[in-house]
């Protein structure tokens, strides 16, 4: 008897919506202190509201010989607090992301991230690009009048006074327009990538992918459109977080 009431507990439980403000942490802000919901949790949202939605990701620009510098916090244990440290790092990555709830929204992100600021720098770009994306689909910032990016967060902090509906429980995030905001750099008009023509960033990328996986560069009259480099793109890529996993 007790093991079906907890099997029915536990179907209770994971029936009931997702609740944004268990997952939200504080961030310190010029503000004040905010709270934001981390993307993993977006994640989890959005899926629980649209199961039948995808989320595809594209690398735009990869250089990882580019030298970088950032403003980052460094702990003093000396005088028991953060101090701004100038910090120096090779690496440059760019990622796009489209989010689709399969119901005829459309949310996409851009997110460009160096070494100077994470040694993961690559995976940092590309969640960051997710989380924008979900954040233009009103996934954790709905409420928020814009993006903020004071602690290089990949999206903006959470309004907490304003995710629970009348009745306590939490709705679903208020419907988007099919196209999203100027930043997101969607364009409903644009044409497939198989009908547009590599572009120079593109063939930049698969340069720097092939040379530091010690490849040999492809023709570019194979590569015989956008989607063509954006696949391989996508292969090289993978390759080289691969690579680096394993020299780690």
């Amino acid at each position: 008897m007790n093991d079906q009431r907890n099997g029915r507990g536990q179907a209770l439980q994971s029936a009931s919506p997702f609740n944004p403000n268990e997952h939200l942490i504080p961030i310190k802000g010029r503000s004040g202190t905010s709270d934001y919901l981390p993307v993993q949790w977006r994640l989890v949202w959005f899926r629980s509201v649209y199961p039948n939605g995808s989320i595809e990701t594209e690398m735009l620009h990869f250089d990882p010989d580019r030298e970088v510098e950032a403003a980052v916090d460094v702990w003093n244990d000396e005088k028991q607090q953060a101090e701004k440290t100038l910090k120096h790092g090779r690496g440059l990555a760019v990622f796009k992301a489209t989010v689709k709830d399969g119901q005829g929204g459309i949310g996409t992100g851009t997110k460009s991230e160096t070494a100077a600021n994470f040694p993961d720098f690559l995976e940092a770009a590309e969640t960051g690009a997710i989380g924008r994306a979900l954040a233009s689909l009103g996934f954790g910032t709905q409420f928020a009048p814009e993006f903020q990016e004071e602690h290089r967060i990949v999206d903006s902090p959470v309004a907490r006074a304003r995710l629970a509906s009348s009745n306590g429980q939490h709705a679903a995030p208020a419907p988007v327009a099919r196209t999203t905001e100027k930043r997101a750099n969607y364009n409903p008009s644009a044409t497939n990538d198989a009908d547009q023509p590599m572009t120079e960033q593109q063939w930049a990328s698969i340069r720097k992918l092939c040379q530091h996986l010690g490849k040999a560069e492809p023709q570019q009259a194979e590569i015989a459109n956008h989607l063509v480099a954006k696949e391989l793109i996508a292969q090289l890529s993978q390759e080289y977080k691969q690579s680096r996993s394993k020299a780690s």
